[in-house]
């Protein structure tokens, strides 16, 4: 008889379990630790600190893992990102005593941990190879229009009108060195075109996302941001 839908929803993990309430930072880029995070309930913004600015560059939801080395490293390493609760989150914390103890007391559930982490292991890296394949391209539209449709298939939320991203500009810069004008100015050509349409001041909507794929080859010859004429 099946006791629960997800391994994180197991009993024997009650004692690592943890809450937070909005805003709250679980931890800081660069900060030293030795554990796992699960989520379990909630979304987690990953947060990353470049050149003084600060950048959400990802949404985490439910079986989402954070500092997966702790698994197979015990030694203590530098968090890459910083995480923040969007809303209430749950989550489990798991540092080596924990995971000895799993390994010595619940090895099925903990081989369902790792399974689970190479899961997630093989799609970032399949993210992480499509972000190089894409950026390849020297033209500045062509990389911003990628990024967009990395954004959509990854980071979106789905709309009445389509699929809804969040395009600030401290995200953005995360993964292209452009300034605020010639994002800008970029954006504003997209919107003329109705190939996005803009909610709020950072949230825009994809109608189609397949028009704006088909359309690259045209806009790079239209949309030049100024710097790079």
């Amino acid at each position: 008889m099946k006791l629960h839908d997800f391994f994180w929803d197991s009993p024997t993990l009650d004692a690592y379990r943890k809450k937070a309430n909005s805003g709250v930072v679980l931890f800081d880029q660069g900060f030293p630790a030795t554990s796992l995070l699960i989520i379990t309930h909630g979304i987690v913004e990953l947060i990353s600190k470049k050149n003084g600015q600060v950048s959400v560059i990802n949404y985490l939801g439910a079986g989402n893992m954070l500092g997966e080395r702790a698994l197979v490293d015990s030694s203590v390493y530098a968090r890459v990102f910083g995480a923040r609760a969007l809303g209430e989150v749950s989550y489990l914390e798991l540092d080596q005593a924990a995971i000895k103890d799993l390994h010595k007391n619940s090895p099925v559930l903990l081989i369902e941990i790792l399974e689970a982490t190479l899961r997630i292991a093989n799609e970032r890296i399949n993210r992480m190879n499509r972000l190089v394949q894409k950026f390849r391209s020297t033209h500045p539209t062509e990389r911003f229009i990628h990024l967009i449709l990395y954004f959509a298939d990854y980071h979106s939320q789905l709309f009445p009108e389509g699929k809804a991203i969040v395009l600030s500009f401290e995200t953005v810069n995360y993964y292209l060195d452009i300034n605020s004008y010639q994002m800008k100015e970029m954006l504003e050509r997209l919107l003329k075109k109705k190939l996005l349409i803009r909610k709020t001041d950072t949230v825009f909507v994809i109608p189609n996302e397949e028009a704006l794929k088909e359309k690259i080859p045209k806009l790079k010859k239209e949309i030049v941001p100024l710097d790079f004429r």
